[in-house]
């Protein structure tokens, strides 16, 4: 266990209807190219919406069902707008759905979303081993404390796309973070969550080198691994955390962050950010997570239940980030957002920066399991 771990001991593809005027007209970036016509402020047009239609699905109340009826309780970072729309959403709605019919009704999921019952991670394990709750979802890069079981997935520009990473994650590496997750925190991975390559956005100007980021204030995850990549980029790290995000950049504090195009969105950065990089250089991915001692104590058919609803789950969310995600770039460029995409020469001058980083890397995995890595995502973007 980690030092902190000792402080307390069928498928639903849901891709949501869109308002008619953000599909009207916009500005379309075609991959690999810039738009570099807009470095003014965003239009600010009343008739463009950004994002996709919320409030769709109620989440379900299961507060009064009867004695017989098993209630997994879910804590969620979603938001209820969210449930059924976005691809996390979908995620959630869909594992819902699959436990109540797979199980009968037998069984029900709860979902308590915003963060309700517990924010940190320290919050959610602490949750999860003392049975407050038997589910929630934790970031890749939120792990550090108790595991290193999600180091592969922090390599920075080791994955070109969404596919190679979702590949990795049904191979015999993504069966070891599993095992090793298991091992180090009594949790359980039942799903993940699939949110789409990380982008950098900021303030100021559009990026194409990481002579451009040179001291540029830069919000990012306290994961060792990716604050290791970002100062050696030459940015001015900062590790605000996410709920004062939208405020330390609205004010300055911070020039920029990175995240996948979905929260760009879910989160309004757009409105205090007019230049998106796709620079692509990480997965975004969170864990769907469940007490083992919880799960141990489901017979057989329930534990098959969770599993198969959870496979389902990630299946479906993994599906509506690739539905949602190119819509949401051309909302966001129809707003006045300037969009860069850079070339292969600039994209590898970025991967040849950051060797100190991958060393960090392969001394905290090993060498044999780094080797065991890199062939894998080799062999996974082959079948991409």
């Amino acid at each position: 266990m980690k030092k902190r771990f000792g402080r307390i001991l069928a498928l639903v593809s849901v891709f949501s209807l869109l308002c008619t005027s953000c599909l009207g007209g916009g500005g379309t970036t075609a991959a690999n190219e810039t738009d570099s016509g807009s470095s003014e402020e965003p239009s600010g047009n009343s008739e463009v919406t950004v994002g996709l239609e919320r409030d769709v699905y109620a989440i379900p109340d299961y507060t009064n069902v009867g004695d017989d009826v098993r209630v997994i309780r879910m804590s969620v970072s979603m938001s209820a707008s969210d449930y059924g729309t976005s691809a996390s959403g979908v995620m959630v709605k869909t594992f819902v759905d699959r436990v109540e019919e797979l199980s009968g009704g037998k069984m029900v999921v709860q979902v308590f979303p915003a963060n309700q019952l517990a924010s940190t991670t320290d919050d959610i394990v602490n949750g999860l081993i003392t049975g407050a709750f038997e589910m929630s979802e934790v970031g890749q890069a939120n792990w550090g404390d108790y595991t290193t079981a999600f180091t592969a997935l922090n390599v920075p520009f080791l994955y070109p796309d969404e596919q190679t990473a979702y590949n990795i994650m049904n191979s015999e590496i993504g069966d070891g973070m599993r095992e090793q997750l298991l091992t180090d925190t009594g949790l359980r991975a039942v799903g993940f969550m699939h949110l789409g390559m990380r982008t950098l956005t900021n303030n100021t100007k559009e990026i194409h080198s990481p002579s451009d980021m040179a001291n540029m204030k830069l919000r990012v995850q306290s994961d060792p691994t990716q604050i290791a990549a970002f100062e050696e980029l030459g940015a001015s790290v900062m590790t605000t955390s996410f709920s004062e995000l939208f405020t330390a950049l609205q004010q300055g504090l911070c020039d920029g962050q990175d995240n996948p195009i979905i929260t760009i969105v879910s989160q309004k950065f757009y409105e205090v950010q007019n230049y998106i990089t796709m620079l692509n250089h990480l997965p975004n991915l969170s864990m769907v997570v469940i007490s083992d001692a919880y799960y141990q104590s489901l017979s057989a058919d329930e534990q098959s239940w969770v599993d198969q609803a959870g496979q389902e789950a990630t299946e479906a969310c993994y599906q509506t980030m690739l539905d949602t995600t190119q819509t949401l770039i051309d909302q966001l460029t129809e707003y006045g957002i300037n969009i860069t995409y850079l070339t292969d020469e600039e994209y590898q001058v970025f991967v040849d920066s950051v060797p100190n980083t991958w060393a960090l890397c392969e001394e905290t995995m090993g060498t044999d399991a780094w080797n065991e890595l890199l062939a894998a995502v080799e062999a996974a973007q082959s079948e991409a």
